[in-house]
């Protein structure tokens, strides 16, 4: 459940034992519940935290319908559109849901010249994230996803983007206010969605920014960057993105333990979250035992952008004073609701707390 659908290469013998019911359904174990005192002490503070969010921006295109018969001119569904909406996606997302839990979110990224990048920075303003600098560069497009849903059913998505590196006056504007803004931040999250911003070079660059500042850094990352993120505190790649890294699959438990102390050797973080979908989240620490986190059981609506709602509460819990126990539990409150609700999703603090039945 969280972090990103469940990969349906996972083996049985991994996931088995959390399964449960049928369909598109979250499965968990129990899980301990925190106390009222400090979940509030906890997200009591989030609203004190600044957090700097650099990554790839992707505005999230939903066309919504009905289908009642198939096309004469081919063998597809005929939508019958009842409305449209967008929403924020990728690095946007993750700002969104540190701004809906109540952080101050300053966040960069590069859009193009269009009515996309207007629109995106309307939907920032409206959740109170700071779009100051997002960079224009005329020569890309903004990234926007479209989906077609029917009946709750996503029938094709198509993308607009580029993957191209963004250029290297881009990446200049965006890195001289990233060092400006780091000595106030509390946290930072690198997000990459592989559109182009996180360059190896703008990632180095970074990376000694945000470390000068002694700001702690979180990553959400692609394959092709593992090795730059030396001293990261978190990197949390799903299961099917660390199986990528070290080139082999996981199916057992001494397999995945395996895999994320290797994980952690090649990436050189502190702390790794492996997410596997409904069977949760494992951290694979540098200087302690590996603790596994079972996902929380709720029936799933759609899990876009979940992992985006996992890496900005883990965040903030972490800034808050949280352990990395604490952290984890909060993390997988918080992507149970943003996956029982239809497209990308953001969780307020109250909803947060109301996971775990305590009254804000």
């Amino acid at each position: 459940m969280l972090a990103e659908r469940l990969d349906p290469a996972l083996e049985p013998e991994i996931v088995g034992r959390f399964r449960g019911g049928c369909g598109r359904t979250a499965w968990a174990g129990a899980l301990p519940l925190m106390e009222a005192e400090r979940l509030h002490q906890i997200a009591d503070r989030f609203e004190e935290l600044r957090v700097l969010v650099l990554g790839d921006a992707i505005l999230d295109r939903y066309v919504w319908g009905d289908v009642d018969r198939i096309s004469p001119e081919a063998p597809v569904p005929v939508v019958s559109v009842t409305r449209e909406s967008t929403m924020l996606g990728g690095a946007a997302n993750v700002a969104w849901n540190l701004a809906s839990l109540g952080a101050q979110v300053e966040f960069f990224s590069v859009v193009g010249e269009d009515p996309s990048a207007r629109e995106l920075e309307r939907l920032l303003s409206e959740t109170k994230v700071d779009s100051s600098f997002v960079t224009v560069d005329p020569a890309r497009p903004t990234t926007v996803k479209t989906r077609i849903i029917a009946r709750a059913q996503q029938l094709v998505r198509f993308d607009r983007e580029s993957e191209t590196e963004i250029s290297p006056k881009a990446a200049d504007v965006l890195l001289e206010s990233l060092r400006a803004r780091a000595p106030r931040a509390a946290a930072a999250i690198l997000q990459d969605y592989g559109k182009g911003l996180l360059s190896d070079a703008v990632i180095r660059r970074s990376m000694e920014i945000l470390s000068g500042a002694g700001v702690p850094v979180f990553v959400d990352p692609k394959a092709s960057h593992w090795s730059r993120f030396a001293g990261a505190e978190l990197v949390k790649p799903n299961l099917r993105e660390a199986q990528e890294l070290v080139g082999r699959r996981v199916v057992d438990a001494a397999g995945l333990e395996s895999l994320g102390r290797e994980v952690l050797d090649r990436t050189g973080a502190r702390t790794i979250a492996i997410t596997r979908g409904a069977a949760g989240m494992d951290l694979f620490h540098r200087d302690g035992p590996s603790e596994h986190f079972p996902a929380r059981a709720l029936a799933v609506g759609e899990a876009t952008g979940a992992g985006d709602t996992a890496i900005a509460t883990l965040t903030l819990a972490r800034a808050a004073g949280g352990t990395w126990p604490e952290a984890a539990e909060l993390a997988n409150a918080a992507a149970a609701a943003v996956v029982s609700v239809p497209g990308t999703a953001a969780v307020t603090r109250d909803e947060l707390l109301a996971q775990f039945g305590v009254q804000p």
